[in-house]
């Protein structure tokens, strides 16, 4: 039997596979949402709004700066091929940088797309406290691409005073107007950071581990152009990051190559496909008469976490729906044939759940509104041990929703990622993985 979204609209008072139970309904003054129970362990609440204290954040960019500060230079926003973009546009030398989030943020991952415009140094900013107008008038950490020397650098800014910290050589020729994808994770006193040509993964890593004495432990995030004008775009910060010892490189989607694919292409089970170079998305352009078409990657993931956009290319109805797999085992051609967990876009939610080839469970969150045919929607999907948390928002901003499963002695402890629908053509972009 197949669980879908409209089955579980349909029967909210009675249990569902005997699995689903105690339901009740929340509001408040951001949306609603369904409280149910999975494997007896479960939890679904209403986030507020992306403010600047809660995890996930992501930035569309699509209405402007938003919560971002500015200290120094010009910045503009813009929507180039459906993606909104953050740039600075002086390149001057008095410290330009844009700083948003929670300065008690502790562990967290912040990645991004990073262009140098001109000029040669452009990056991310991670644990900023005290940002003020002034070159290196804050305190944080910096992760920058050096065009100089072609490198990927970390370093340490005490309000004013910076130190380095750690630096590596990127193969080949870093260029102006390319985008790479940076990702940084702090941990403790640890910094990593990797970065990548986009649509490559051809990833550089470097990493910076502090005494206790000198490293900056909490702060907000930020971005930054050295006398450079820089752009940026796909900004999120998720909780949770490696120590610098683990070698485990991210995964940034390969769509702007005309690939889907993680050292090799990835394995196609049912539908007929399609990928968008200019627009960087890859989209379903049929579904099998079996459904639950899907693409997985090739990688094995344990604890991670996976970020991107889908939208379902027409009206949804009952028991169609779009997402994300994680922890894949054993798939192949059919609707639920596959053991893995996923994450799914409906016609008024969210579906959390796993399949059990054959077979799926799950729980759904409300999205308190009818999803609209074409209307991107960016979700964040943490696996961490047995517990799945899905936060999904409208891609173009607005309230973000998340919804919580707790497997219990689960056996998925690692697997593959992949995308999947259900019952109707749907697309995704912006896809990234990275290790926690």
């Amino acid at each position: 039997m197949t669980l879908r979204p409209a089955t579980l609209l349909g029967v909210l008072a009675v249990a569902v596979l005997a699995l689903v139970t105690g339901v009740t309904t929340t509001s408040g003054s951001t949306q609603a949402a369904y409280t149910a129970a999975l494997s007896n362990r479960s939890a679904a609440s209403t986030a507020s709004d992306y403010s600047r204290t809660n995890l996930p954040f992501r930035d569309s960019f699509a209405g402007g700066q938003g919560a971002w500060r500015t200290y120094n230079g010009t910045w503009t926003t813009q929507t180039v091929n459906g993606y909104g973009t953050f740039t600075e546009t002086s390149g001057s030398s008095d410290g330009p940088k844009a700083v948003t989030g929670d300065p008690g943020w502790t562990d967290y991952t912040m990645q991004a797309d990073v262009q140098v415009n001109s000029g040669t140094d452009a990056g991310l900013l991670v644990r900023v406290t005290q940002p003020a107008t002034g070159t290196n008038a804050f305190t944080g950490y910096s992760v920058g691409l050096s065009l100089t020397d072609n490198t990927l650098a970390i370093s340490r800014t005490n309000n004013g005073t910076t130190t380095p910290l750690a630096r590596s050589t990127i193969a080949g020729t870093l260029r102006a107007g390319q985008y790479y994808h940076v990702v940084v994770q702090a941990a403790g006193c640890g910094i990593t950071a990797w970065s990548s040509t986009v649509g490559a993964n051809d990833w550089t890593k470097v990493n910076a581990s502090e005494s206790s004495t000198d490293c900056l432990t909490k702060g907000a995030v930020g971005l930054r152009g050295n006398a450079s004008a820089a752009g940026f775009r796909f900004v999120t910060v998720t909780a949770g990051a490696l120590s610098a010892s683990v070698a485990s490189a991210p995964y940034n989607s390969t769509l702007t190559t005309g690939r889907f694919e993680d050292g090799a292409p990835a394995r196609v089970y049912g539908g007929t496909w399609a990928i968008d170079q200019p627009e960087e998305r890859i989209r379903s352009v049929t579904y099998s008469g079996q459904d639950g078409d899907k693409q997985v990657l090739n990688r094995v993931w344990g604890d991670m976490t996976l970020t991107g956009d889908v939208r379902l290319m027409r009206k949804p109805t009952g028991g169609t729906d779009a997402g994300f797999n994680v922890r894949v085992n054993d798939p192949s051609t059919g609707p639920d044939s596959l053991r893995a967990y996923y994450v799914g876009l409906s016609a008024s939610g969210m579906v959390i759940g796993e399949h059990k080839n054959p077979g799926f469970t799950g729980t759904f969150v409300s999205f308190g509104r009818t999803v609209q045919a074409e209307e991107w929607w960016h979700l964040t999907v943490e696996a961490v041990g047995c517990t799945i948390t899905a936060t999904a928002s409208p891609s173009a901003g607005g309230t973000p929703v998340q919804g919580k499963a707790d497997f219990g002695s689960c056996s998925l402890t690692t697997g593959a990622v992949g995308i999947r629908e259900q019952g109707l053509e749907a697309q995704w972009r912006n896809i990234a993985v990275t290790p926690r």
